[in-house]
């Protein structure tokens, strides 16, 4: 990722976390001097915060415990009598007051603090991200874990705070914390994050820059042409899915996504890679089985690159295949124009 453009960085985020609707979070001239993925995140997240902020955090009825000399709320029975308050002529008393200390801010405010832990963090990010995290005085640091990013709930129109805990999860997967000198140090994005990101995107940019085909809109499962298999060894079958299925009344295209450094392969070099082309024939072949109809099936290979540049049309089995490349180090409008140049 670290010959991507940053700014590319960003768009590719935007789209693969359905961000594009939202407006920009931060200011895409303000992202061009930055050079590392950590300083995006960063910058994002802190002006994500700022935004929230002039818009307002989003609240939510927290429970809260005190012991008063009315009544509020319920009255905690158990509490008040094992602590003899009522010689005090006070209640424990259990209500719900509406906060800005829901789960959501905590975890903002969280990884905010995580990223002062950086000691290579750039000098004005910190600045930034410092700021935001003064800025959520009064909502709780919490210590995060992966069970967190799993129990917020937001509705539809939080669609910010969904894309910022985006960036929270990846920012906490990739943070390695040195419980002794307090200080993280930030691991690259792996080969596997960076193929789910990619595959992410492309189906992200389809789903809003082209209204031609419909975007997986059966889904993405592809079911196995069984023929007479007997019911017993259905179940041994793997579950088959694409990466992307495009469909028009007159086309339909199932897209695979892959994230390799060298696209082509074999031992001499200049091939397509032969378990690349086998996987989209068994998705060539299995949907035109089990999802007949009048327009056959094209097949397309998407890779991402930044210099080596591949675009090989074979025709196999009766069905067309493509296998292409985008150049994720040119200028982004440049990249929107190949990707939908992509499709016919």
């Amino acid at each position: 990722m670290s010959r991507i453009p940053i700014l590319n960085v960003y768009y590719l985020l935007c789209y693969a976390w359905k961000h594009w609707k939202s407006g920009d979070t931060v200011r895409r001239d303000r992202l061009d001097r930055l050079e590392t993925v950590q300083d995006l995140l960063a910058k994002i997240l802190s002006q994500g915060v700022f935004q929230l902020i002039r818009t307002g955090l989003d609240r939510g009825f927290s429970e809260v415990h005190e012991d008063i000399a009315g009544v509020r709320g319920r009255i905690d029975l158990a509490q008040t009598t094992k602590r003899a308050l009522r010689a005090k002529g006070q209640i424990a008393c259990v209500y719900e007051e509406l906060s800005h200390d829901v789960l959501h801010n905590q975890m903002l405010r969280a990884t905010l603090r995580h990223l002062l832990r950086l000691p290579n963090l750039d000098h004005k990010v910190r600045g930034d991200v410092r700021k935001g995290y003064l800025k959520l005085a009064g909502i709780s640091d919490i210590h995060l874990n992966r069970r967190t990013f799993g129990q917020v709930v937001l509705d539809r129109n939080r669609r910010n705070y969904r894309f910022l805990l985006s960036v929270c999860q990846l920012i906490y997967d990739q943070l390695l914390v040195d419980e002794t000198s307090g200080q993280a140090t930030f691991r690259e994005v792996s080969g596997i994050q960076l193929a789910q990101l990619f595959e992410d995107f492309v189906i992200g940019f389809y789903q809003s820059e082209q209204h031609k085909y419909a975007v997986n809109k059966k889904g993405r499962r592809i079911r196995w042409n069984k023929g007479d298999m007997p019911a017993s060894s259905v179940a041994a079958v793997p579950r088959m899915e694409a990466d992307v299925i495009l469909e028009a009344p007159d086309k339909r295209i199932i897209m695979d996504t892959k994230f390799y450094e060298e696209t082509l392969g074999g031992r001499i070099g200049g091939k397509l890679r032969s378990n690349h082309l086998y996987q989209l024939l068994a998705y060539l072949r299995n949907r035109e089985a089990t999802v007949p109809a009048p327009v056959r099936h094209d097949g397309i290979l998407l890779y991402p690159t930044v210099d080596q540049h591949v675009n090989i049309s074979v025709c196999l089995e009766g069905f067309n295949i493509r296998a292409t490349t985008i150049n994720l180090g040119q200028p982004w409008k440049q990249i929107r124009n190949d990707l939908l140049g992509v499709l016919p």
